[in-house]
């Protein structure tokens, strides 16, 4: 993208793909053990794990955007990287689970199988998150439901951009993020304050408005890089603190900046790690996989598992629809 702004020099030996993994098992395994009752662990905090893709996310979808020569050339990459894996998924396991439906082939293809593809392909999972006689009748994919706010994320992102070149001076650009992150936290709190008093449904919780934060704590990071790479070791114990803290109070005012200092601080110390993803990154195919995978193997077993075995059998085959995936799909269309 044409513009006064100079990309930062980001040490190509980092740790960021390692960190995108470790989050995606950390969803992996918290589903999984949920899954049979043993899935309260701080270990597995899906939502913090979420929430540090949303961070990284914000890093460096920002760099494409400035590296991009266009907004056409912004979106189209961002498609080809969400799109075609999103939909295979998407569609092979809306054929697969006709033979674990409880209904013969001929109603299971029915309109409500033509109603979650069409929810499911516009990415409002909730709106029909199950497949007719499925699972009893639990989501398919209950990943799914962060995908549309990664997507309205990649849309408003230009937007926030324009408004940050048009500020004349460092505090006021500094300024827009301060508030995009205050009204992102006010929407939190308030939500969990009035929601049940004001009968509004639990779905707002789960909105990009919620999450705006998070993605702007790594937008701030790459926007202001000499800084931060200067205050890093100084940053990281009070965050180490606010993140500690955020799971005693049961409050996320600070935990987005906390969690992405540590995120950004511990990619670049453990830059070691490059090696993690670097020929193929399986986080965004094990995302999509591993839950559909998981509903399979339970209902296959009666839910009658071991769950070591039962987590390792999720996480190999996962592994390997992903490899497939990337290895013969996505990479060929980069």
């Amino acid at each position: 993208m044409k513009s006064n702004f100079e990309l930062p020099a980001i040490p190509k030996e980092n740790a960021f793909n390692a960190i995108r993994l470790l989050l995606c098992l950390i969803v992996l395994f918290m589903h999984a053990f949920g899954k049979v009752g043993i899935g309260n662990a701080y270990l597995f905090d899906g939502h913090m794990a979420v929430c540090g893709f949303f961070i990284i996310s914000g890093f460096w979808v920002t760099k494409s955007y400035f590296a991009a020569p266009n907004l056409k050339a912004f979106f189209t990459k961002r498609a080809k990287k969400i799109f075609p894996m999103y939909y295979i998924s998407l569609i092979f396991f809306s054929f697969v689970c006709c033979y674990f439906s409880e209904l013969p082939a001929q109603e299971y293809f029915g309109a409500e199988y033509f109603k979650y593809l069409f929810w499911n392909a516009i990415f409002l999972n909730f709106m029909h998150p199950s497949l007719p006689g499925c699972f009893a009748g639990n989501a398919v994919n209950g990943a799914l439901r962060t995908i549309k706010i990664e997507i309205g994320f990649y849309l408003i992102l230009p937007l926030i951009l324009h408004f940050w070149k048009k500020m004349q001076t460092a505090l006021g650009k500094n300024m827009l993020f301060a508030i995009l992150y205050a009204l992102s936290v006010a929407y939190n709190l308030i939500l969990k304050s009035y929601a049940k008093n004001w009968h509004l449904p639990s779905q707002l919780e789960h909105q990009l408005p919620s999450f705006i934060s998070f993605f702007v704590s790594g937008i701030f990071i790459f926007l202001n890089w000499d800084f931060f790479l200067k205050m890093k070791n100084k940053l990281l114990l009070p965050s180490v603190a606010a993140y500690i803290l955020h799971y005693v109070t049961k409050s996320e005012i600070l935990f987005p900046a906390a969690l992405a200092v540590i995120i950004v601080w511990t990619a670049l110390t453990f830059k070691r790690l490059q090696c993690v993803g670097q020929t193929i990154d399986f986080s965004w195919g094990i995302y999509l996989f591993h839950f559909p995978l998981m509903q399979i193997l339970y209902h296959c077993t009666g839910g009658i598992v071991c769950p070591p075995v039962y987590v390792a059998s999720i996480l190999g085959i996962s592994f390997t629809f992903a490899f497939i995936a990337e290895k013969y799909v996505q990479k060929r269309i980069k």
